[in-house]
């Protein structure tokens, strides 16, 4: 009754091959019957529709099926990673060694790293790697690095005076290497933490300093961010 109900197919609907093949295998709402076995660890699941018998204008169906065992996941890796550190990577991910394989998990964690904003969106790839012989898989997030840093620069003239205005923004800064200098290339990066400073002034009546500084994960079980921000104005009559 459950895989009928995924399958969506019932006696005397107009047969669609294409239909029958996407409910069973992929369908983008994530209903179809290997879903529901990818979600539940079944990874070596197999279904096969095949035609029994055509008789006139109606055709039966049997869809052979092929369980398999549930896999557990061995080891969860990232390739590609030059200045993200795996541990910000880790941290986000719906996957973790010792628990049954969820396809819905994996494309879970890839959201996860996509609204990072570390990496270019259409790099990160997860490649599951089944090993049939001890029923587990290795799952491989494949990623590439995307730029994190935002640099600003205003000006503007108005009631005889000129306004500037310089800021500039790190999403992936690390503030434990700002003393290693081999860390300044060209700044500090890895740790996922956010560092923004900006300036305005117009010379002489008015300036204004501000930064801020965002730890996303304080701590190392549960995502706490600590946000800390200063700022001075000045004003003058000249």
């Amino acid at each position: 009754e459950t895989l009928l109900r995924h399958l969506r197919i019932k006696k005397g609907d107009p047969y669609n091959k294409t239909v029958l093949e996407s409910n069973i295998t992929y369908n983008p709402s994530g209903t179809d019957i290997s879903s529901m076995y990818m979600d539940h660890g079944y990874l070596f699941f197999n279904a096969t529709p095949v035609e029994m018998a055509v008789e006139n204008d109606s055709i039966d169906i049997e869809i052979r099926i092929v369980e398999g065992k549930q896999a557990r996941i061995r080891n969860v890796t990232v390739e590609g990673n030059t200045i993200t550190n795996d541990k910000v990577i880790m941290r986000e991910l719906h996957t973790r060694p010792g628990d049954l394989f969820s396809r819905d998990a994996v494309l879970r964690s890839r959201r996860e790293l996509v609204t990072l904003g570390y990496f270019k969106e259409e790099s990160i790839i997860p490649e599951p790697r089944p090993n049939k012989e001890d029923g587990t898989v290795d799952i491989v997030y494949k990623v590439e690095e995307g730029s994190t840093s935002q640099l600003q620069l205003q000006g503007g003239y108005g009631s005889g005076m000129v306004i500037g205005q310089v800021g500039i923004t790190l999403n992936n800064f690390s503030a434990r290497n700002i003393f290693k200098k081999e860390a300044w290339a060209p700044l500090p990066a890895g740790d996922g933490q956010k560092l923004s400073i900006n300036a305005v002034t117009n010379g002489t009546y008015y300036y204004a300093l501000n930064g801020s500084f965002t730890e996303p994960w304080l701590g190392s079980k549960r995502a706490q961010a600590l946000s800390v921000s200063l700022y001075h104005n000045f004003y003058s009559n000249g």
